[in-house]
């Protein structure tokens, strides 16, 4: 179970959830309920005030964002999206990472 507060008030208390590879969920709830600080903790945006966070059944702390973030997309909430879809919003990270690397095998 973790949690999240700021100086003024507990956002999340006592969460516990669990995703399995190519499950969704529905998250769900009114305005400022802490839909979106949820995902951005999931996401490795901002970190858990109490508790643990584990992926692959380790503790993201112990991560580095990049491995981390190689697993996990996070398509924050905003007006714009570029693309398509969601899905080329959600993958772009990967594609950006991949062409850089792809770029820098091909220069040497």
């Amino acid at each position: 179970m973790w949690g999240f507060k700021t100086d003024d008030a507990v956002i999340l208390h006592n969460i516990t959830l669990q995703l399995r590879p190519g499950e969704f969920k529905l998250i769900t709830g009114p305005s400022g309920c802490g839909k979106s600080t949820l995902l951005k903790i999931i996401a490795s945006l901002l970190s858990p005030t109490s508790g643990r966070l584990f992926f692959d059944d380790v503790d993201i702390a112990t991560l580095s964002p990049e491995t981390y973030r190689q697993q996990v997309s996070y398509c924050a909430q905003t007006p714009a999206l570029f693309g398509d879809s969601v899905y080329d919003n959600l993958i772009f990270p990967w594609q950006i990472r991949n062409k850089t690397t792809r770029s820098a095998g091909a220069g040497g």
